[in-house]
């Protein structure tokens, strides 16, 4: 799926991590061996990144989810596409629910307060030249704390940027 080498000089460092790795998601996604192929360091980091939006204090965990949903559709990221889909709809959210947020951020099935993140977290993304001040008060008014707000901006970001970075590695014929 990817055109990487195995990482066979850190082999039984991420055999452990990929065991973790396969009692969480119930297999390996290719993003992780891919990850962990290239150094072991990146896939522990990303597994870190995973555990903290899923513990999130102020940030409903699935808001994430939907993010990384909307991104991968809009960028066509098969991989991300099928992954977040198939997460979702077995959470219990529906398809029209997915089919909403994929068309529209705001849409989100949660309060105001986190279509509102939502939304400008996609903004800040795609159009961070036009972020202002403004942006940020706005969401700050709301309730949102700088930190929350920096989170979900950069889990959006990074969903576009590790989407960018697997398409590079894929397989293409």
């Amino acid at each position: 799926m990817f055109m990487v080498q195995k990482n066979e000089a850190q082999k039984e460092r991420l055999e452990k991590i990929l065991k973790k790795v396969k009692l969480v998601y119930g297999a390996v996604p290719p993003q992780m061996e891919f990850l962990g192929n290239i150094d072991a360091d990146y896939l522990e980091d990303f597994l870190k990144a995973a555990v903290r939006i899923v513990k999130h204090p102020h940030i409903e965990p699935d808001l994430f989810g939907f993010i990384r949903l909307h991104v991968a559709f809009k960028e066509e990221y098969p991989y991300c596409k099928m992954f977040n889909t198939k997460m979702l709809l077995a959470k219990g959210y529906t398809q029209e629910q997915l089919d909403a947020v994929i068309a529209d951020i705001s849409t989100v099935p949660f309060d105001d307060k986190h279509q509102a993140l939502a939304l400008h977290a996609i903004k800040a993304i795609y159009e961070s030249k036009a972020f202002t001040q403004d942006d940020f008060d706005d969401l700050y008014t709301i309730g949102w704390t700088q930190k929350d707000v920096f989170d979900a901006i950069e889990h959006a970001g990074t969903i576009f940027k590790n989407g960018r970075i697997l398409t590079t590695y894929a397989f293409k014929g």
